[in-house]
């Protein structure tokens, strides 16, 4: 019964996955997030823009996926 409940799990998410999706533009943006105040301390540039930055790049492949299913949708 587990096997079974595997299979569907990973075939599932499989709908909500796809190959363009830029899952290291995410990765970078969290790490930038997550970096704020060291980059704040190095550059001078506000930890605020700091995070304006990396949420514009957590949109892309919001984006990037929004518009994949509009365009697949029926």
């Amino acid at each position: 019964m587990e096997k079974n409940g595997v299979k569907y799990y990973f075939s599932s998410m499989n709908k909500w996955q796809t190959k363009d999706l830029p899952i290291p533009i995410t990765i970078l943006a969290l790490l930038v997030s997550n970096a704020s105040d060291k980059i704040e301390e190095l550059t001078s540039i506000p930890s605020m823009i700091v995070h304006y930055i990396a949420l514009g790049l957590m949109l892309i492949p919001l984006y990037i996926w929004i518009s994949g299913w509009l365009k697949n949708r029926k």
